[in-house]
């Protein structure tokens, strides 16, 4: 585990980062979240899935103030082969709920979006899914997400909204997605200017099980979402999504390293959880679990 030093005047902020299940720029994220919690007062710890997945269970409740994911449970991902949706486990997905019901504050980064490919109502708890495979969702049949990199600009939709302060609009050069997003589940913070049309998205099905891309693309379906910042609630708990975060220039990002510090800050805050509590959203169970 990795900490920051506390600030006097009362006790810091605890974060866990989770990883694990997709590659990462370990370094990377770890220079970032030292540098926003050095500069914040505020201490942190780094767990990596399986293990991690542990930590986030009701009686570890109050433990961490704010948890970010980065990490892709319940999906087996190898470049050739036909990725697995794996679980979870019903005890596992209860654990999760109950924890979320107690007020844990979330922060969702970039491919953990992917999270949970057989739980439909963790898609419903982050507010979107990225498929590496054809799935279901609210009851269709969906086809695999795509994805690009590409240098686009991004605009602050709510400029009033803490998780943006001291945020104007920025660019930078980060992997985009053509995926599920439930835009009637969530509060927009951000939006992308660049191109949306399918054409441009490379299938993610297509290139894990051949290894790479063959040709197949997003194209014939609508504009992938423009939305790539948003607030939602989950059980009672405050949770914030930022589509960016796939490497090192982004981790570096000072517009992206502002936007997770306040996210964290946010999700933490009294009043974010005291609305979470008062407005609940209960985050459905896969089949076998129960409440």
């Amino acid at each position: 585990m990795d900490h920051t030093p506390a600030r006097d005047g009362g006790p810091p902020l605890r974060v866990l980062a989770v990883t694990g299940g997709h590659r990462v720029d370990v370094e990377a994220f770890h220079v970032m979240l030292e540098a926003i919690c050095a500069d914040r007062g505020w201490v942190w710890a780094h767990a990596v899935q399986p293990g991690a997945q542990r930590w986030l269970a009701p009686e570890h409740a109050g433990r961490w103030d704010a948890v970010v994911l980065h990490d892709i449970p319940g999906l087996y991902l190898r470049r050739g082969e036909e990725p697995r949706v794996e679980g979870p486990d019903p005890t596992v997905a209860e654990a999760v709920v109950k924890l979320l019901d107690l007020g844990q504050g979330l922060v969702v980064l970039h491919h953990a979006l992917s999270a949970w490919p057989g739980w439909e109502g963790w898609a419903e708890a982050v507010g979107g899914r990225f498929l590496y495979r054809p799935g279901r969702l609210r009851g269709r049949q969906v086809p695999a997400s795509g994805y690009r990199t590409a240098r686009h600009a991004v605009d602050v939709v709510a400029p009033d909204h803490p998780v943006c302060a001291g945020v104007a609009g920025f660019e930078l050069d980060d992997e985009l997605y053509h995926a599920e997003v439930l835009a009637d589940r969530v509060t927009p913070l951000l939006r992308t200017r660049a191109d949306l049309d399918g054409a441009g998205f490379l299938d993610a099905h297509d290139v894990v099980r051949h290894g790479s891309s063959t040709g197949v693309t997003c194209a014939g379906r609508p504009p992938a979402s423009d939305l790539v910042g948003w607030t939602t609630t989950a059980g009672a708990s405050p949770v914030v999504f930022l589509q960016p975060g796939d490497g090192g220039p982004t981790f570096a990002h000072p517009a992206y390293r502002r936007l997770l510090g306040n996210a964290l800050a946010w999700v933490a805050s009294p009043q974010a959880r005291a609305d979470a509590a008062a407005r609940p959203v209960p985050v459905g169970l896969p089949e076998g679990a129960h409440r």
